[in-house]
C-alpha cells in the first residue's frame, strides 16, 4: 500500500509541476460569430493566451478586445499568413484556433489547431467546407 500511494503521490506532484500549455486564438471570425463561446474559452484556458490577427491598427485591435471584454495575456498583430504559423511556433502554442485554413496550413504539427466554421468557410445551404487548391484537397 505504502508504495502505490508514493506513485499515486508523485504522479500527482507532476501534474503541478507541468506548466500550462499556451493557446492562441484569431481575432476576426471567432469573437465576432461566437463572442460567447471564445469568450468563456479565453476567460478559463489555464495558460497564457495569444491574441494573433492579421490587422495593422493595434490600437483598434485593442480598444475591439477592452470593449469585448475579452482575457488575454499578449497581442500580436501579423502582416502574413505565414507570419501566424512562426509566432505559433516562437511562442510554443499549444492550440490555435482560427477561421482560415490558409492561417493554419505552415502550422507545426506539435501545435493542434482547429478551425472555426463560418460564412467565409463553410457553405451552409451545400453543407459542405469551402478550400482553395492550395489548402484543400479532395479523397
Amino acid at each position: 500500500m505504502g508504495k502505490r500511494l508514493s506513485e499515486v503521490s508523485e504522479a500527482l506532484q507532476g501534474l503541478f509541476s507541468t506548466p500550462y500549455p499556451s493557446m492562441g486564438l484569431d481575432l476576426d471570425g471567432l469573437f465576432d460569430e461566437y463572442p460567447i463561446a471564445f469568450n468563456i474559452i479565453a476567460k478559463h484556458w489555464p495558460g497564457k493566451v495569444y491574441i494573433i490577427t492579421y490587422r495593422d491598427d493595434r490600437a483598434k485591435a485593442e480598444q475591439y478586445l477592452k470593449e469585448k471584454n475579452i482575457r488575454y495575456d499578449e497581442l500580436i498583430l501579423v502582416k502574413t499568413f505565414e507570419e501566424k504559423a512562426e509566432v505559433i511556433k516562437r511562442e510554443g502554442i499549444s492550440l490555435y484556433y482560427d477561421d482560415q485554413p490558409e492561417m493554419l496550413q505552415n502550422v507545426t504539427p506539435n501545435c493542434a489547431v482547429m478551425l472555426v466554421r463560418n460564412g467565409g468557410n463553410f457553405d451552409y445551404e451545400d453543407k459542405k467546407w469551402m478550400f482553395s487548391n492550395k489548402t484543400g484537397k479532395l479523397v
